[in-house]
């Protein structure tokens, strides 16, 4: 039996749409990773633009964790989470013009601050003393967060700016270890430094650290 004319029509209509549909998906599914990176990418901007000293302020005597172990890998919730902590006070910014690294810096390590930015390691950190900690995380994607600094090279210069505060560092050493060495973000007597911490690689499980150490030149 052959069908009427008007549903045929209707279901050359319905076949159009489904695929229409799936092309959608499709193309989503190829080009999410790239859409969360631009989406991470300009909320950081966004909000490391726009820091005041009245935030620094906030930010400061906000109460913060400092459990590295309970920091969660970017999530498919990335776009929510980064919304949330563009609202929320960051103490600082880190820039590394030779990477083009641009980021906030926020005190703590939470999950939904370092979709867009750094994080302090330590309480009590001080700017140009000590051994200052910053920990970010490395994506798939190479060019935002803390994943440029796979190319980082001995010489480049680091600039930390908090509030009306502002160090610069020399990068001085690079190297891989082990997750569970803590003792990179210890301070050193005599030494004013800056450590950067990251994963060693952008890929899911990956249980060594990247570290990047300089030293205070002004």
């Amino acid at each position: 039996m052959t069908q009427p004319p008007k549903k045929r029509r209707w279901l050359k209509w319905a076949e159009r749409i489904l695929l229409l549909l799936l092309l959608v998906v499709g193309i989503a599914l190829v080009f999410s990773s790239q859409l969360e990176g631009y989406w991470i990418q300009w909320q950081s901007h966004q909000k490391v633009t726009n820091i005041s000293q009245q935030e620094v302020k906030r930010g400061e005597t906000k109460n913060a964790n400092y459990n590295y172990q309970n920091v969660q890998a970017v999530s498919e919730n990335a776009v929510l989470e980064s919304e949330k902590a563009r609202k929320t006070d960051a103490i600082g910014s880190i820039q590394i013009p030779d990477l083009d690294i641009n980021l906030p810096i926020f005190k703590g390590l939470n999950s939904e601050n370092l979709t867009i930015g750094a994080g302090t390691m330590k309480p009590g950190q001080k700017l140009g003393e000590g051994n200052y900690a910053l920990a970010g995380h490395h994506m798939q994607n190479p060019k935002i967060l803390f994943s440029p600094l796979a190319k980082a090279k001995k010489g480049q210069i680091v600039t930390i700016k908090a509030g009306k505060q502002t160090a610069r560092y020399r990068i001085t050493k690079i190297k891989v270890v082990p997750e569970t060495d803590v003792s990179v973000i210890n301070d050193v007597p005599g030494k004013k430094l800056l450590t950067l911490v990251t994963c060693a690689s952008g890929n899911p499980g990956e249980t060594r650290r990247l570290i990047v150490t300089g030293e205070l030149i002004k």
